[in-house]
Order: C-alpha cells, then structure tokens, then sequence
C-alpha cells in the first residue's frame, strides 16, 4: 500500500459513492484526509487512530465516525478494521430539504466515537452493506445504498445534540466547491514543499491571495492555523521517517523542514506526549508486522 498522500482522492470505483476496506491484523497508515465520511469499525482488539490533533484508543465493536476534511492516520498496535467511506452527494438529492440538510450537517460536522455498548452502533448496517457487497446478487448496490440510508437515520436518531462549546470548527457539510479547491490547492501545495523552510509570503504568492485572506479562509475552514496545520503534516511525516529509516534525529528534523532538533522535539511531544527517540524506541518492535 505504501505512505499514501496526505490528501486523498480517488476512492471509488466506477463513481459509485459507497467503498469498503478491510485492514489486516497489523495495521498503520499515515496521515491523510478527504470529503468523504468514514465510518471505521474496530473488529480487532484494539485501534489507535489519530484525528487531528487527538488520539483516540478503541476497542474491539467501536466505531468513529469521521467527519470530511478530518486529518487522520492508523498508528501502530491498531488491528483488524472494516472502513465504510461514503461521498455526501448520496444524501442530498433535489427532494432533500433545507431542515433535512441542517440536521446531515450537525450529524457529519463533528468527529465522533461510538461505543459498541451505543444504542445507535450501526454494526448491523455496515455488516450488511458489506455482505451485498460480497454477494453481488442482482440489485446488490441499490440494496448497499438503501442500507446506507438506514445506518444514516440511526445515526440522525440516537446521536446525542452537539454541544457548541466542545465542538471543534470543521469543514462544512456541503462546503462550497470553491472552498473545497482552495484548501486542495494549499494543502497539495504544503505536501509537496513541506521539508522546505515555507513562509506564508511563498503560500500567499502560490495561492495569488493576501497572506491575511489565506489565513483567514484556512482558519475558518480547518479550524487551526495553516503553520499549524503545516507542522503537525511535518510531525506526522517524521513518525514514519523514525519507525522505517535509520537516519538519526538531527537528520529527520532537517529533512521535514525544521530548522532545529530543539523546535523539532518540542513540537513532537506537543503531539506524541514524547520525544522523538522515545517514540522511535516504544514502537520499533511493531514494524516487522507492518503490513505496507
């Protein structure tokens, strides 16, 4: 499989908007995120799935719901998964209405774990989804969609209101396309020049906007600022770097843009809870079960 793209694109096949993936009992992926929703359940042990700047610990029947536009990445010690991505264009037809369309967004505008214990797991759906899928019989992708609406309206029907002063800022359900390519544009423009010492005056020059317009716009859409966004893509591209390569910390913090070993190990832990060496030491015995 390799390190994937930070953005991804490209997930289904044929234009059909419903895609299943099954992981293997060892799995890691690096940092990526997407406008689809992903609905990830845990059907081994344990999971270890970083979301922006969190890392959440799962067990075995938990799910996550993953909100569009969410940074995400598999760590080491996450094991088996089903993953259930879905474009939104699926739910919002010409008969859907402006109440139905506000109550897609607050239910897909926040990332959200859902216990196996929940009275709203979708588990069954998704089983069900995935066994259409295996079957192929006459009718299976009608019949994958129409599962699909079900697992929806669950979810519409038991997710607790969100509360405004824990949500974090997100990208919008239904963001408007210009939206949409204009943080394309800067985070494809960041993937590829992120080991370089970039400065805003060279994003807002790319981009043709102010360097006030190209944080403001980024702010909003993201919720954090783009050297935020930036450095956290740099950390999580290092972590690979310390799991797969033998060069040594100085030469991996250079190598990711960084100016200096202290900048580079004080923004690790900020992220990890430890420093690079640590994180190189705690999770080396892992990477013989890396399944790539």
């Amino acid at each position: 499989m390799g390190v994937p793209t930070f953005l991804e694109t490209g997930h289904m096949a044929d234009g059909f908007p419903i895609r299943l993936i099954y992981t293997g009992a060892q799995f890691n992926y690096a940092a990526h995120w997407h406008d689809e929703v992903e609905l990830v359940v845990v059907n081994g042990k344990k999971a270890r799935i970083g979301v922006n700047e969190q890392i959440l610990e799962l067990g075995q029947g938990d799910m996550l719901l993953i909100k569009p536009g969410d940074v995400h990445y598999f760590l080491p010690g996450t094991e088996r998964l089903t993953i259930l991505l879905f474009r939104l264009e699926l739910l919002t037809g010409s008969f859907t209405s402006e109440v139905e369309m506000q109550e897609l967004g607050a239910l897909f505008n926040q990332t959200t774990v859902i216990p196996a214990s929940s009275q709203g797991n979708p588990g069954p759906y998704v089983e069900a989804i995935a066994a259409e899928k295996k079957n192929q019989r006459p009718g299976y992708r009608w019949l994958m969609v129409s599962r699909l609406y079900d697992l929806i309206v669950l979810l519409l029907r038991t997710a607790p209101p969100a509360d405004a002063n824990n949500t974090a800022p997100c990208l919008p359900c239904g963001l408007p396309s210009k939206k949409f390519e204009f943080l394309e544009a800067v985070c494809e423009y960041l993937e590829e020049h992120y080991a370089e010492p970039i400065k805003l005056e060279q994003v807002a020059e790319h981009m043709k906007f102010s360097k006030f317009h190209i944080c403001k716009l980024f702010k909003e859409i993201k919720g954090i600022t783009l050297m935020e966004y930036l450095n956290h893509f740099r950390i999580i591209k290092s972590e690979w770097a310390l799991l797969f390569r033998q060069d040594s910390i100085l030469e991996i913090a250079i190598s990711h843009g960084f100016n200096n070993v202290n900048s580079y190990n004080r923004l690790f832990k900020k992220y990890n809870n430890c420093t690079p060496s640590e994180f190189r030491k705690r999770h080396r015995s892992n990477i013989a079960k890396y399944q790539g």
